[in-house]
C-alpha cells in the first residue's frame, strides 16, 4: 500500500493543504467557542465522518493505479472530506459573517465532491466490467481474494475445491497436478 501511496503524494500534498489551509484561515479570522457552546454530537458525527472520507480516500490511492478513475474518485471524497472538515471546524470557532469562502466550503463542497464521486464510480464500475471480462476465464465463476495464495497469486486449497465443485457439474473434468521439488530454491532461481 505504502508503494502504491508514493505515487500519489502530490494529491495528498494538496488534500493535506487545503485542510490546512482550512484550519488556518478559521484560526486566523474565528474566536473560539466555549466548551459549553460546543455540540459534541455534531463534532463526532462531522468529524468522524471527515475521518472516514480520508480513510476511504487513503485506501483508494493505496490501491490504485494512477489514472482518471483514481483522480475522479480522489477529488470527489477530498471536496467531500473538505466540507466535513468546515463543518467540525464550526464547531469550535465562530466566524465573522460575511465569511463567503466558509459557506462556499460547506454547501458549494459537498455537492461538487458527491458529484464528482458519483462521476468516478461510474467509470470505476465500466472498469471493474473490463476487468471481469479479462478474468472471468480463470476465475470461472467463483472469486474470493482471501483465498489467493500470496507467492503464487493462485488459488489456495478452498478456491480449488469450489472450482472443482463448480466444474463437476459440467463434464467431462480433468485434474492436473505438478509437484516441483524444492520449491523454494525452484523459486529462488
Amino acid at each position: 500500500m505504502l508503494d502504491t501511496l508514493s505515487y500519489h503524494r502530490h494529491k495528498l500534498a494538496l488534500i493535506f493543504v487545503l485542510l490546512w489551509s482550512a484550519l488556518m484561515a478559521n484560526l486566523w479570522l474565528g474566536e473560539a467557542k466555549g466548551w459549553h457552546a460546543i455540540d459534541w454530537l455534531d463534532v463526532v458525527g462531522e468529524g468522524g465522518s471527515a475521518v472516514a472520507l480520508g480513510l476511504w480516500m487513503l485506501l483508494i490511492l493505496g490501491s490504485r493505479p494512477r489514472g482518471r478513475v483514481t483522480d475522479w474518485l480522489t477529488l470527489g471524497l477530498g471536496f467531500m472530506c473538505l466540507a466535513m472538515w468546515q463543518d467540525t471546524l464550526d464547531e469550535f470557532l465562530r466566524l465573522p459573517a460575511g465569511q463567503w469562502w466558509e459557506q462556499g466550503l460547506e454547501s458549494v463542497a459537498m455537492p461538487l465532491g458527491i458529484a464528482l464521486l458519483t462521476y468516478g464510480l461510474f467509470h470505476w464500475h465500466r472498469e471493474q466490467l473490463a476487468i471481469n471480462r479479462q478474468l472471468r476465464g480463470r476465475e470461472q465463476v467463483f472469486r474470493e481474494h482471501r483465498w489467493l495464495d500470496p507467492l503464487t497469486h493462485i488459488g489456495r486449497a478452498e478456491y480449488l475445491k469450489q472450482q472443482i465443485r463448480t466444474l463437476s457439474e459440467q463434464p467431462p473434468l480433468m485434474l492436473l497436478m505438478v509437484d516441483i521439488n524444492d520449491f523454494s530454491q525452484f523459486n529462488r532461481r
